[in-house]
Parts: structure tokens; sequence; C-alpha cells
């Protein structure tokens, strides 16, 4: 390792020297009339190696330091934001920053940034083994994918990517946050292509995670190319009312799309399907859906959101009932509650990692006790976020017969409402998938109506 190298690795390790720095920022921004200021100062490596048709398309290896700056206004915003940023031009982006929010509309509603808060835990998000990961080594956790996917298909035409980041940060705030952090990640995923006379099959799968040694990338692409080639000589099904079982990654878009709509933001601007359902009974009783940013090594977990505020564990779905919101700042203060740390550096608000309780059925059982049904992989049910209406293609399905996947389903559709499928949810499975952070079982749903062309 150069020295230059390790000057960098030292101030990714030790974020705690750009306090001071960020502190000044806010000082000189209160001084020139802020009413609230925050800056975050953050720095990091990023390894990105990608390909497209089955051989090596780009690789980088980028260093950055970053600067962003907020101040606020009568509620009205100035945000600006610069890379390597150097002393002398710290007055002239402060100086931006306060007319932005003096030309911004005021906002009534906004009432402060968060407040110092401590910690109830720290989870583990940082591994030092990735700092030591080269491109090189990145390359070739490539290479060897699509070399073993070629073992399955010679003819295969593999994408993918490989990411490795490793990155620390600093906030300071007006209110008296004063924070740093550090976090690594590492991600790898392939999309393969197979063909078979006129027939295409096609599949995808990921790994990701914050620590190393909970990320296997060999033979994923081996993995994806024979799920592929199950793919091929899809069948039209007809029309039907029948059972849905939704697969791990398919359960796990269910769960995003729920926690979005308890996005707290969306809610008090009527803008989803939950507006006017807290504390009403909109799921199966078995159904629990939790956000817990706080699991060791979990993909989304950190104590801290984007704004400095502390995060905490929230129930969003209690045996059916919708009973948590997730907040920021912004939100939590216009509705005299809590804010549960879910807010982003630019205002919004994102679920950390999501766990849906398991049940108590295999996902192996829940299969073979249907006798006609149909089981979605990968994809979503993308309702509308307001009505919950549904219309979407299921593009990597199965057609279930006596308890097996029996073939591929062509041009597969789903329509119905997401309330009502919610309620017709019948078992979850005990097993489940676990990408770091998130639990995702198999989930079986009655009575949905699915086309699939005419036979």
């Amino acid at each position: 390792m150069s020295d230059e190298q390790r000057a960098k690795y030292s101030l990714i390790e030790k974020p705690e020297q750009f306090l001071p720095q960020a502190q000044k920022i806010i000082d000189l921004a209160k001084r020139k009339g802020a009413q609230f200021a925050d800056a975050v100062i953050s720095l990091g490596r990023d390894i990105s190696i990608g390909a497209e048709k089955s051989s090596i398309k780009s690789a980088e290896v980028s260093w950055g330091k970053s600067l962003s700056i907020r101040v606020f206004i009568d509620g009205g915003l100035g945000d600006v934001s610069a890379s390597d940023v150097e002393d002398d031009r710290i007055d002239e982006l402060v100086e931006k920053a306060i007319e932005l929010a003096k030309i911004a509309t005021p906002d009534p509603d906004f009432v402060s940034l968060p407040m110092p808060e401590k910690p109830v835990y720290e989870p583990a998000t940082f591994d030092e083994k990735i700092l030591s990961v080269t491109a090189e080594q990145a390359i070739q956790w490539m290479l060897d994918n699509i070399q073993a996917a070629q073992s399955v298909d010679k003819d295969v035409i593999v994408s993918g990517d490989v990411g490795l980041t490793v990155s620390s940060a600093v906030l300071a705030s007006s209110t008296g946050i004063s924070v740093a952090k550090k976090s690594t990640s590492i991600h790898i995923g392939f999309f393969c292509v197979v063909r078979d006379d006129n027939n295409i099959g096609s599949f995808a799968d990921h790994d990701s995670a914050r620590f190393i040694e909970d990320c296997q990338p060999a033979g994923l692409a081996e993995k994806v190319t024979r799920r592929a080639i199950d793919y091929l000589n899809q069948k039209k099904a007809g029309t039907f009312e029948t059972t849905l079982v939704l697969a791990p990654q398919a359960t796990f878009s269910l769960m995003h799309t729920l926690a979005r709509l308890a996005n707290a933001e969306s809610i008090q601007r009527n803008r989803s399907l939950f507006a006017d359902k807290l504390n009403s009974q909109i799921a199966n009783p078995a159904f629990t859906l939790l956000d817990d940013g706080l699991v060791d090594k979990g993909l989304s977990s950190g104590c801290y959101d984007g704004e400095g505020a502390v995060r905490k564990k929230v129930t969003i779905i209690d045996n059916g009932r919708f009973v948590g919101q997730l907040h920021n700042s912004y939100t939590a203060n216009k509705a005299k509650t809590a804010n549960t740390g879910h807010g982003l550096r630019n205002g919004g608000i994102a679920p950390s990692n999501l766990q849906l309780l398991p049940g108590k059925k295999t996902a192996d059982d829940i299969i073979k006790e249907v006798e006609d049904g149909v089981y979605l992989e990968l994809g979503g049910l993308s309702p509308d976020p307001v009505s919950g209406d549904i219309s979407t293609n299921l593009d990597f399905a199965f057609k279930i017969e006596k308890g097996q996947l029996a073939f591929p389903l062509a041009n597969a559709m789903i329509a119905g409402n997401l309330l009502e499928l919610l309620s017709n949810i019948d078992a979850i499975s005990s097993d489940y998938r676990y990408e770091p952070g998130n639990i995702m079982p198999t989930v079986r749903i009655r009575n949905v109506q699915i086309s699939s062309g005419e036979r």
C-alpha cells in the first residue's frame, strides 16, 4: 500500500478529525443569518466493476471528499454541495446557501432540525477487511463468475456489477448535533440470458452485505444461469382466480412497498393508501412488519439517519394493523410526535432494514399445499400508492400444479387491490432469505386474479 493510500485510509478510519471544520461552518452560517444549519463532510473510496455481453465493460476506483451545507431561514431551505472543497471557498458556499434560503418559499410547518440524542445502540457497520480489497480482486470475482456461467451454457449473455464502498462522514448542526460515522458495503449482482432455438430465458440475483464475510461472490452467476434455463419454454395459462405465492425477493418488494406507504410525508400530503388507516386492520393478523436500523451488519443499519437524528426501531404493521409511520424531523415536528430517525439528507424519508416476522410452515410446505397457483420469484406488485390498485406484469413466475412448480408463465399479469391481497394472506413461511438485517420469508395469498393470455 502506498503512503498516499495509507493517508486516505487514515482519514476514512478517523472521521472525527473533521468535526471541528464542520462546526466552524455552522458557526459561520449562524453569523451570516441562518436560523438553523447543518453541515456534512464525507469521504470515501468506491470500486465499481461492470460487465456487459459476458465481458468486462468498466472498472473504476474513485476517491472523493465532499461538503454539503444546509441553512434554513423562515423554513426556506438553501442547500449547496461541492467536492474537494478548499477552506478558502467555505465562505463563498455558506453565502450561496444563505442566498438560496432567503429566496426560497417560507415554510410555516418547519420547526427545527433534530435535537441531539444518545443512540440506544451502535450497530456494527464497518469492516476493515473491505479496505484491503483491490480492484484487481473485484475484477477477478467478475471474471470467475462469467466463466462459471459459461460452464453451464457457453452462449449465456452475462451482465453484472461488483461494487465495494468504504465511506465515512461527520455531521454538525446548529441544534448541537455532532456525530461521526463510517461504513462499508459490498455488492455483486448478475442478469443472465440464455437462448434455446427461438426461446429466451433470463434471471437475476444479487448478494449484498456490510461485511465481506457475509457476501459470497463465488458461483452466483452460475446459479443465475441455471435459473435462467428454467425460464425457457414459457407457456400461457389463461385467465383465472388462483393462489399467489411470493418468493422471498418478491416478498421483499411487497415489504418495501408497505414501508413506502408508511412514509409520514406521503401520509400527511394524502398521497398514500395508508393516509386514513392508522390503527386500522389492513392485513391478515399473521402479518407483522418491522423496520429496524439497529441490526449489527445490517445493510441499512446505523445509529443516526441522514439528519443526525437517532434511529428507532418501528413496528409498521402489528398483527395486521397499521400502527407505525416513518418520520424525519420535519414530519415529526409537523405531527407533534417523535422522530423515528428515517430522514434522508435531501429531506426525504426512507426505510432501513425490513423484517417480516416468520410463520409456522416451511416454504416447501406452503407450495405443496397449493393445488393450482402461481409462484412469483422476482418483481413487485407495483400498486398505485393512493388507490392501492394493482395491474402489473409478472415477468418471473411459475405455474404451480399439484404442489409443484410446473412451468414458467408467459405474459402473466396480476390485477386487484393491495388491501384485498393483504387481507387474503393465509401463510408466511418459517424459513426465509436473510440479506443482512432483512428477513424475507415466502408469503401465500389466496383468491388473486391472474391473466396469462389464451392457452
